[in-house]
């Protein structure tokens, strides 16, 4: 379960954040006002995706039952590989649509994995400017991790806060061909001050949340200007609020994530090294089948999917690991809807099933193994167990 959010009014400013992480990275959103229904947009993916998102929804829908909500679950299109195959885009007018519509509606999307450049394209056509990135460590899991030592113990809490708009992923490219040395290929990219400044108060914001240390990841040598840029707004976004924000080095970053990750809280990251970080958190829990994120617009648009990709090489096998994806609908719950009891439920019975040392092929650390579905199956019974007040 995640800590519980609290208004964070320490500190030199007052900081008013009433429902948690998603205001505090979404300083333009507009709350939901009363429905019948939770309006959810449905995106299966591919790879995995879809045997994924059918076990999420079925554990969905034993948490809106138990916790007497109604579901409006609306299902979308092709997108990614598949979609770039059959009409050459990887974010398909008819998907962005959809998107579109969801946005609209007041509702956020649980999205499978889709590949190509599909998620570069849905963060810049929808403005999702912030990546939250959850790397938690939980006491049933222990020794999942093929680290040893000190890092395997340290319980670990991190929120890695990441661009998605800006730097290497969106920047410009190009390839020519010269005779005299072949083949050059180009790429140039950038950040605004007001980029930078957007995503920095949005970390500092969530780290008021937590323990209010901030960990801002550059690269002094390799990007001097950008991470200069980075170090003066973090000064000054963070001063305010009394935030005394740290500077590292991502490949220093990298070698202390692995070897003391319980020194790090709330990080911030320009995208490409956001992602490094993030995946590492995979390495730290056992596996990429439990890393999750959602994304964000100022306005509250969201999108909810895994931290890993789609695994075709697993593929119908129904081994792969659906606690990721499931993870990420209660992020949504909780969220985009205002949901605690349901997604507090969720992330129960997955503490719930784990402690009774059931595992997917993945996380091989003395269980038993069962597949994707039956992983999903258990999960939901768990979830209405404890409702009918299951220890």
């Amino acid at each position: 379960m995640q800590r519980p959010l609290v208004r964070a009014d320490s500190g030199p400013v007052r900081v008013e954040i009433r429902h948690g992480l998603i205001d505090a990275v979404c300083p333009e959103r507009q709350q939901r006002g009363a429905s019948t229904a939770l309006r959810i947009g449905v995106l299966r993916g591919e790879g995995v995706g879809p045997e994924l998102i059918e076990g999420t929804v079925r554990v969905l829908r034993a948490a809106a039952g138990a916790a007497g909500l109604r579901l409006d679950l609306v299902e979308g299109c092709e997108i990614g590989v598949p979609a770039h195959q059959r009409h050459g885009q990887y974010l398909t007018e008819e998907a962005a649509a959809f998107f579109q519509g969801v946005f609209d509606s007041g509702g956020a999307v649980m999205c499978g994995p889709g590949g190509g450049r599909f998620v570069y394209e849905l963060r810049r056509r929808f403005g999702l400017y912030c990546k939250l990135a959850p790397i938690r460590s939980e006491a049933a899991l222990a020794g999942a991790s093929p680290l040893v030592g000190a890092a395997a113990r340290a319980p670990i809490d991190i929120m890695v806060v990441r661009d998605n708009v800006g730097g290497v992923y969106q920047g410009q490219w190009s390839e020519t061909y010269d005779a005299p040395t072949g083949r050059q290929a180009t790429h140039s990219f950038g950040y605004s001050e007001s980029q930078v400044r957007r995503l920095v108060g949005a970390a500092a914001r969530v780290a008021c949340l937590r323990s209010r240390r901030l960990t801002v990841v550059l690269k002094d040598g390799g990007v001097p200007s950008i991470t200069s840029l980075w170090r003066d707004v973090a000064d000054e976004v963070c001063e305010p609020l009394g935030i005394e924000p740290s500077f590292i080095n991502v490949d220093y970053a990298v070698y202390r994530m692995l070897e003391r990750p319980d020194l790090f809280d709330t990080m911030v990251t320009p995208n490409l090294f956001g992602d490094i970080m993030a995946d590492l958190g995979g390495v730290l829990l056992g596996s990429r089948g439990l890393c999750y994120s959602a994304n964000y617009c100022p306005r509250g648009c969201a999108v909810y999917q895994t931290g890993h990709g789609s695994a075709h090489d697993l593929a119908g096998t129904d081994t792969a690991n659906p606690v990721a994806q499931i993870q990420s609908m209660a992020m949504m719950l909780r969220e985009s809807y205002g949901q605690a009891p349901a997604a507090d439920l969720v992330e129960r019975a997955v503490l719930s099933v784990f402690a009774g040392r059931w595992r997917t092929a993945d996380l091989p650390v003395g269980g038993t193994v069962v597949g994707t579905q039956r992983m999903c199956d258990l999960i939901a019974e768990r979830v209405e167990a404890l409702a009918a007040g299951g220890a």
